[in-house]
């Protein structure tokens, strides 16, 4: 998603992207609902891992826009495994570091889940050098030009 907070605008500045935010659907039914790590999605549970219905994930309090990805190279085992190691994060630590240092912030979230079924998934880190955040970070961009997704929705004008 494209977020509303000043976050946002810093991540969708850093990456050149219109994208500052992810999740993933790990239940489709009856409701949908999303695994992500946030810091402020939901007041009553600061910097943690969430789970959120995709109503309250694209809420325009919480978006401008956003769009729906499907990864190709998973398979439906593959894709419940996932779930199931993210809905087991729920509740940990929201923690923005760079790579090769402890991290959990919504673009590792998913990497490392990913990454318990596919080994060589190495999704683009990009080089940050600010005052208060240096080394390498995941941005929501390298999950948005993965060659291997397709896109179930997506918003023309991006």
């Amino acid at each position: 998603r494209s977020g509303t907070s000043t976050d946002s605008r810093v991540i969708r500045q850093l990456s050149g992207s219109d994208y500052s935010h992810i999740g993933m659907v790990v239940t489709s039914g009856p409701q949908v609902l999303i695994v992500h790590a946030s810091t402020d999605d939901q007041p009553e549970h600061p910097d943690q891992v969430l789970l959120s219905s995709l109503e309250e994930f694209t809420h325009p309090r919480l978006a401008h826009s956003f769009a729906i990805a499907r990864p190709t190279f998973l398979d439906a085992q593959q894709k419940q495994d996932i779930a199931q190691a993210l809905l087991a994060q729920r509740g940990q630590a929201f923690v923005i570091q760079p790579r090769g240092t402890p991290h959990r912030y919504c673009t590792t979230l998913l990497a490392d889940a990913i990454r318990t079924q596919v080994a060589d998934f190495d999704p683009s880190w990009s080089a940050v050098d600010l005052a208060f955040f240096r080394g390498d970070y995941l941005f929501p961009r390298a999950f948005a030009e993965h060659a291997q997704i397709s896109w179930v929705y997506r918003p023309t004008a991006h």
